[in-house]
């Protein structure tokens, strides 16, 4: 059945921007279905557009100083390498488009969206963050707050010469949205042109009048330099929590080494050669993926109150076991439970797993440890992290001992609490069965879980080893929550977790 579909509410009438010229060929190589063969090759052509430069004070998004674990993606795999490194990141600051630049979009000026929308979201007195303000400043109306996330790494895939279109679910809904497009892992400049956002009636097709121009800058293109990302200008009008929201990205050069999300659990559209991106019909989508690509933030102006909290981890977090575009990671669970509350106390809900992630070994992806501070400290509106990480550092690592994954929690600790964010810590869920599973694993998880709970290094604890492991033989999960191989949750397992934390503890 099509999923319910959910209009923009319209606050200026929009002129959706002529399409560019088609071009001659469109390559896709990777993990698609029916993607025709490798063709050309060559880097991304610059184009017109605003192009962004290293000036941090320019740069929409201010990377953190060089030599920080959060400059250097694959760098810093062992603990003894990395004390310095975060240190310097934990007192990094990261530049995030304020809310009044998220009131209107244009060369020819902004057009506020409403006068709460319009105050700057500043920086706590310490320099570190905008979890607090002094007495003297006046009380923000609005800030910029993440709807949706996703943590990037390297992706197998080719593209070029055609339209990416992706599928992504928001968690809160506002007004002036504006998305993020990542070029951190890669190892040459990328041309983006002709960017829309709209709402998904069904497949690739738009809900019809939602899709609107994205620009950069006020230009309809951009280019992203490696290691650096671009966010958007505000996006007129106003998305809705809850509402599958549709980013389609013209390229309109061959791009190698792509910046994106491998397991995305959600099907992306790309067509054949040409600009698609305004269509809102689905005809030219000819091929599709299951991952995401380039797309790694979409935020939107909320009330000051309103904020967001980061789910950071795995595979049990990412949402593996999962139907695909089912959206049923145990965060879609959460931001179910949240989407009740009254409007006050309503959050966005971010999502920061990636699959077979490990905290101290740059295996499927950057370790937590580096990655960290790019994909959980930094989102824009974060208030509290949740960290349920480290089952993939004693099922598939070498380690005969809790103590190196308790110092990468308290380094994380030490992180978030340097940004005068909250972290909560989640026990690590049982895995008797599963293929790697050995006595002397188990007895590692026993001691860190022991720790969790019992250390007060966290500001709170969510204990998820208690909520979903069978009671008559705690090691292994409650048959109804396991997906099958014993490590993994079934959808039951997923909700289990969302229905286990405490909302106040947020």
């Amino acid at each position: 059945m099509p999923r319910p579909a959910h209009r923009l509410t319209l606050f200026a009438a929009i002129a959706v921007s002529a399409t560019a010229a088609l071009a001659a060929t469109a390559t896709v190589t990777g993990t698609v279905t029916g993607a025709p063969a490798t063709g050309t090759t060559g880097d991304a052509a610059r184009g017109p557009g605003a192009t962004l430069r290293n000036d941090a004070a320019r740069d929409p998004e201010a990377a953190p100083p060089a030599g920080t674990v959060a400059d250097a993606p694959g760098a810093a795999s062992r603990p003894d390498a990395t004390t310095a490194a975060l240190a310097s990141a934990a007192n990094a600051t990261e530049a995030v488009p304020s809310a009044a630049e998220t009131t209107g979009a244009g060369a020819d000026g902004r057009r506020r969206l409403s006068a709460a929308s319009s105050s700057a979201v500043r920086r706590s007195p310490d320099g570190k963050g905008s979890s607090g303000h002094r007495s003297d400043e006046p009380e923000r109306t609005s800030h910029l707050v993440g709807t949706w996330s996703a943590p990037s790494d390297l992706v197998d895939a080719s593209l070029g010469g055609q339209t990416v279109r992706m599928v992504v679910r928001t968690s809160i809904g506002g007004a002036g949205a504006r998305i993020r497009l990542s070029n951190v892992f890669g190892t040459a400049a990328v041309t983006f042109r002709d960017v829309h956002l709209g709402i998904q009636a069904y497949g690739a097709e738009i809900l019809s009048g939602t899709n609107r121009p994205v620009t950069f800058a006020g230009r309809t293109s951009v280019t992203v330099r490696p290691g650096r990302a671009a966010w958007s200008d505000p996006i007129p009008g106003k998305i809705p929590g809850g509402a599958d929201v549709v980013v389609s990205v013209y390229l309109p050069a061959t791009v190698r080494n792509i910046t994106g999300h491998e397991r995305a659990y959600a099907t992306t559209f790309l067509s054949g050669p040409g600009d698609h991106a305004a269509d809102e019909k689905a005809d030219g989508f000819t091929y599709t993926s299951s991952q995401w690509y380039f797309l790694d933030r979409v935020a939107v102006a909320a009330p000051a109150a309103v904020r967001s909290v980061v789910a950071f981890g795995d595979s049990l977090t990412d949402g593996a076991g999962q139907d695909l575009d089912a959206n049923r990671r145990w965060t879609d669970y959460l931001r179910h439970r949240i989407a009740g509350l009254a409007p006050s106390r309503r959050m966005g809900v971010l999502n920061s797993g990636i699959a077979g992630n490990r905290l101290l070994h740059p295996v499927e992806g950057p370790s937590g440890l580096s990655r960290f501070y790019r994909d959980a400290v930094t989102q824009p509106g974060v208030r509290t992290i949740v960290l349920y990480e480290g089952i993939n550092d004693i099922s598939r690592g070498e380690y005969t001992s809790a103590k190196p994954i308790i110092y990468a929690y308290k380094r994380l600790i030490q992180q978030a609490h340097a940004r005068k964010l909250r972290i909560v810590g989640a026990t690590l869920t049982p895995f008797y069965g599963f293929g790697t599973w050995t006595p002397e694993r188990e007895e590692i998880r026993q001691k860190i879980n022991a720790w969790i709970r019992s250390s007060h290094a966290f500001d709170a604890v969510v204990d998820f080893d208690k909520a979903v492991r069978d009671p008559e033989f705690p090691q292994q999960l409650a048959l109804p929550y396991d997906h099958g191989d014993h490590l993994h949750m079934s959808d039951a397992g997923r909700r289990r977790l969302a229905y286990t934390v405490n909302l106040g503890l947020l």
